[in-house]
């Protein structure tokens, strides 16, 4: 199952927070968890394995440098989605019994929504990696060989001790893969990553690098913007994974620090 939980919340009082709070975002999730599910809290903890969920940063607001002013009254939100039937139990269990409020950063809001429809709200939703895969794999039409996505919070990837905050082809498709094959019931081949080396070109992007800075994690730098991705080979087969794993890059993110609100990405 895959899934996508919206909180929208406000405050009655003015406030200035850190621009940057997935940090705490991560937190308030494990705090939701943690009265419903203790073991599946513990075992979202261990070190070095591929975690089945990822935390967005505070969405409205006002975003002067390194602050967020928040006033009485803004459109507030935060996402969390799944990747797992476990995680999807669990986030669906919270949006049928949210919380009146939540913390952030010691500062309480005022929950007025929580939903997995996207109907109420369009970053909302759920699905299965099935449905996801069938539309790409059964159509009679020809796949799209053209991908575009928005990185809306800062990406970055981290190899051989290097860092890239940079969205390069293999690297993106890549770290989709791998996430994919951690939690999908449907095991795509590794050899996507040849495909996505030597066949996927970055034709165009349009962005910036941008400095996350989190507690205890210091300054992250990765980057925001727009890319399109080309597929220069017109396997159908390939065709299709490439435009599967683009859809599943909503829920899935891309790079890493996805748990701490790096990575968010749509397509476009």
């Amino acid at each position: 199952m895959l899934t996508s939980l919206i909180f929208t919340f406000t405050i009655t009082t003015e406030v200035t927070l850190p621009r940057d709070l997935g940090r705490a975002s991560h937190g308030l999730l494990f705090r939701l968890l943690q009265p419903q599910n203790p073991a599946l809290t513990e075992l979202l903890h261990t070190p070095n394995t591929p975690k089945p969920f990822t935390c967005s940063n505070v969405f409205g607001g006002r975003r002067e440098n390194a602050n967020l002013r928040i006033a009485p009254n803004d459109a507030l939100w935060l996402r969390y989605t799944g990747l797992n039937a476990e995680m999807t139990r669990a986030l669906t269990q919270i949006s049928q019994t949210p919380p009146t409020t939540i913390e952030l950063d010691k500062v309480n809001f005022r929950i007025t929504g929580a939903t997995l429809d996207e109907k109420q709200h369009p970053r909302a939703t759920q699905t299965t990696y099935e449905a996801l895969a069938a539309p790409h794999l059964m159509s009679r039409e020809s796949p799209n060989r053209h991908v575009d996505f928005k990185f809306i919070s800062p990406m970055a990837f981290r190899s051989r001790g290097q860092h890239l905050p940079l969205p390069l082809p293999g690297s993106v498709f890549g770290s989709l893969l791998d996430k994919w094959n951690a939690f999908a019931p449907i095991t795509l081949p590794e050899d996507f990553k040849r495909f996505a080396n030597e066949c996927i070109a970055l034709s165009q992007f349009r962005g910036r690098t941008r400095v996350l800075r989190a507690k205890d994690l210091g300054a992250q730098v990765g980057f925001i913007g727009y890319a399109t991705f080309v597929a220069t080979h017109g396997d159908r087969y390939w065709l299709s994974l490439f435009n599967i794993l683009a859809d599943f890059a909503r829920f899935a993110g891309v790079g890493y620090q996805t748990t701490q609100g790096m990575g968010q990405v749509r397509r476009i």
